[in-house]
């Protein structure tokens, strides 16, 4: 998943639930947080919260007074204003390798 991915979502969410009512910032901060973990499969490792804070991070800023359903439009527009590639994807931390087993003895005979 990537942050365009939750920006999306949250544009739905706006533009079908209160679009008239004026967008409160805790609203966005709860919706954000609720699409990113509806997205990630409702997973607690913690890809959620990483995919919260990317979203946040490229979220244009909310103008006082606008409505949720306008704000849509700007959700809409700086997702396609912005070229998704596969580096937006990359995971930022690395992953831990697994420890590394003992060799199996070989159950086949030697060939004279």
């Amino acid at each position: 998943m990537s942050p365009s991915s939750v920006l999306l979502a949250v544009a739905d969410h706006f533009t079908e639930t209160d679009p008239t009512d004026v967008l409160e910032q805790h609203s966005l901060l709860v919706c954000v947080g609720a699409e990113a973990y509806r997205l990630t499969e409702r997973r607690s490792t913690g890809e959620a919260q990483a995919l919260s804070k990317a979203t946040l991070a490229v979220m244009p800023e909310v103008p006082e007074g606008i409505t949720r359903g306008e704000f849509a439009l700007h959700l809409r527009r700086a997702v396609s204003a912005h070229e998704w590639t596969d580096d937006d994807n990359k995971k930022v931390i690395p992953g831990i390798p697994r420890p590394r087993t003992e060799p199996t003895p070989s159950t086949s005979k030697a060939v004279d």
